[in-house]
C-alpha cells in the first residue's frame, strides 16, 4: 500500500470514529513559560516526562549543560591556576569567555538588555572617577580598571529562555562537585587527627609555581602552633573560600527542597574548614530563606541549626570554633583585620579626605594600602569586595555597581537566596570582585539563568506535589482516548 492510500485510510478512520487528531506534546520552554512547538532543538518527551526528566533533553540542553559544567570545573578544580602573563590572570577568565562565545555562536546565550544598560552606566561612572583620580591625585591603576570592566562584562549574558528549565540541574551539578570536595576536606581533617597523614599541598608538588596563584593563605593551621592544617580540599585557594563555596552549595540544596542528606555532608565539611566566613554566608542565606518562607520554616530551621551547632561544639574542633566566635571584637585578630579595621580605615580616610567619598582613591589602591600597613605594622589587613570598591571608586559609583549586580544577579532570579548569598560572598566575606576564579560563581548560580520563576514558587509547588491531600483524581472516559495512544 502506498503512502497516499495510507493517509486516506487514516482520514477515513478518524471520520468514522468522530475522533480528532491529538497535537504533539512538546515540553515547556521553561517553567512558567509557554511551550514553543517547532523550536530548534526541542523534542517530544514520552508520557509523564518533563524537561527535568532524565532523557527528556535536546542538543541545545546538552550544549548548555556541558558549557556550565566547564565553568564549574574552572571555579573549583582550576581555582588556583593562573596564566603567567606578567601579573597572574585567573584561568577562569579565558575559560568563561570561550564557553560564552561557544554558546552564543549556537544561539543558546544572548545579552540581557537591562543588564547591558546598567552595566554601561556603572562602568562609565567607575571609569570617570578612575580618570579623575589618575589625573588629579596621580593615583590609580588603569589596568585594574580594565580588569574590572572585562571581568564584570560576563554578567550581562543569559541563556536562551528555552533553556531556563535547566537551572535545577545546574544547581545539582554544582552541589555534586562540592560533595566530592566536601568528602576530600573531611578526609583531610580526619586523617590528620588520626595521625595517619601529615598535610602536604599535593597541587603544589605537581604543578609549576608560576601556574598557581601566590599570596593566598592556602595552607595554615587550625590554631597557632598546631600541626593540623585546615581543610581546603587541595584545589581551593584558601580554607575560607572553600567554606564559602560549601555554604553556597548547602543553601542551594535548601532552595531546591530536595536531597537534604547533602546538607549534613556540607555542614560537616564546613566545620572542618575551621573558618568563620562560610558560617557568615550560611547565616545570611538562612535569614533570607526564613524571610521568604515564613515563620514555621524559620522555627524548624532554628531547631535543626541548634542541634547542628551543639554537635559541632562537641566535636574535637568545637573549642577552637568557640574561641573564634568573638574574634571580630579582639584587637588584631583575623576577624578584626577582615571585618572591623578595614571599615575603620575607610571612615578615618573619609574624615581626613572628604572628596574621597565621591571619587575614591583610585583603582588598585586598596591593595597598595594593605601592603603599606603590613610593611609598617606586620598586620595583614584585608579589604572585602564592597569596602575595596568604595575605597577605590567612591560611594556614588559603588552604588551604581550595586544596582548592576541587583539587575544582573538578583532581580528575577530562579533562586534569589542563592543569588543574594553569592553576592554577599563576593562583597562581604571575600575580596573577590576582581578575582574571577571566585567572582564567577555568580554565573552558574545566578546570572545565566535569570528568568521568570522564583525559588519560592518552585518550593511551594514541590511542597504541594509532596502533599497527597492536594492530589486530584482525574478520570478520563474511554471514548476520549485517541487511536494509537493515550492523551
Amino acid at each position: 500500500m502506498d503512502d497516499a492510500q495510507q493517509q486516506t485510510n487514516r482520514g477515513t478512520a478518524r471520520t468514522a470514529t468522530g475522533l480528532r487528531t491529538v497535537a504533539t506534546t512538546v515540553a515547556p520552554a521553561s517553567p512558567g513559560l509557554p511551550g514553543t512547538p517547532g523550536a530548534a532543538g526541542s523534542r517530544t518527551p514520552a508520557h509523564g516526562q518533563g524537561p527535568d526528566t532524565p532523557g527528556a533533553t535536546s542538543t541545545a540542553d546538552a550544549r548548555v549543560m556541558v558549557g556550565v559544567t566547564i565553568v564549574v570545573v574552572a571555579l573549583t578544580v582550576l581555582q588556583r591556576f593562573a596564566l603567567p602573563l606578567g601579573s597572574p590572570v585567573p584561568v577562569t577568565i579565558p575559560v568563561v569567555a570561550a564557553v560564552l562565545g561557544y554558546l552564543a555562536y549556537h544561539g543558546h546565550v544572548r545579552e540581557d538588555g537591562a543588564s547591558v544598560r546598567t552595566y554601561a552606566l556603572a562602568m562609565g561612572a567607575l571609569s570617570v572617577v578612575a580618570l579623575v583620580d589618575v589625573l588629579w591625585r596621580g593615583t590609580g591603576s588603569l589596568t585594574s580598571l580594565l580588569l574590572l570592566v572585562v571581568t564584570w562584562a560576563a554578567l550581562c549574558f543569559r541563556v536562551d529562555e528555552r533553556r531556563l528549565h535547566l537551572f535545577p540541574r545546574v544547581q545539582r551539578r554544582f552541589e555534586t562537585f562540592m560533595l566530592v570536595f566536601a568528602g576530600i576536606g573531611i578526609v583531610q581533617m580526619l586523617a590528620q587527627f588520626a595521625g595517619i597523614w601529615s598535610y602536604t599541598d599535593l597541587l603544589r608538588t605537581v604543578v609549576p609555581q608560576n601556574l598557581l596563584f601566590q599570596g593566598y593563605n592556602t595552607s595554615y593551621p587550625i590554631e597557632y602552633g598546631s600541626p593540623v592544617i585546615k581543610a581546603n580540599a587541595f584545589v581551593f585557594v584558601e580554607p575560607s573560600v572553600f567554606s564559602q563555596f560549601l555554604a553556597l552549595a548547602l543553601l542551594s540544596v535548601l532552595s531546591r527542597g530536595r536531597e537534604y542528606w547533602r546538607v549534613a555532608v556540607f555542614a560537616v565539611a564546613l566545620v572542618c574548614t575551621v573558618t568563620g566566613t562560610g558560617f557568615m554566608v550560611l547565616g545570611f542565606g538562612l535569614v533570607v530563606l526564613a524571610v521568604r518562607r515564613g515563620g514555621l520554616w524559620a522555627v524548624r530551621a532554628a531547631v535543626v541549626l541548634g542541634i547542628a551547632g551543639v554537635a559541632a561544639l562537641l566535636s574535637p574542633l568545637g573549642p577552637i570554633l568557640l574561641s573564634r566566635s568573638g574574634e571580630a571584637g579582639q584587637t588584631n585578630s583575623s576577624g578584626s583585620l577582615r571585618f572591623v579595621q578595614p571599615y575603620q580605615y575607610l571612615l578615618d580616610r573619609w574624615s581626613s579626605d572628604p572628596w574621597s567619598v565621591l571619587t575614591g582613591l583610585g583603582p588598585g589602591q586598596a591593595d597598595r594600602i594593605s601592603d603599606a600597613i603590613f610593611a609598617q605594622t606586620g598586620l595583614p589587613i584585608s579589604f572585602a569586595g564592597a569596602a575595596k570598591m568604595v575605597l577605590e571608586y567612591g560611594l556614588p559609583a559603588f552604588l551604581l555597581a550595586v544596582v548592576f549586580l541587583f539587575v544582573a544577579a538578583v532581580r528575577r532570579s530562579p533562586a534569589p537566596t542563592v543569588a543574594l548569598a553569592a553576592v554577599f560572598l563576593n562583597a562581604v566575606t571575600s575580596s573577590s570582585f576582581l578575582a574571577a576564579n571566585i567572582f564567577y560563581v555568580l554565573l552558574p548560580m545566578a546570572t545565566l539563568f535569570v528568568g521568570r520563576r522564583t525559588e519560592l514558587s518552585v518550593w511551594e509547588e514541590q511542597r504541594t506535589d509532596d502533599d497527597p491531600t492536594d492530589a486530584v483524581e482525574v478520570t478520563v472516559p474511554p471514548w476520549t482516548t485517541p487511536l494509537g495512544g493515550t492523551r
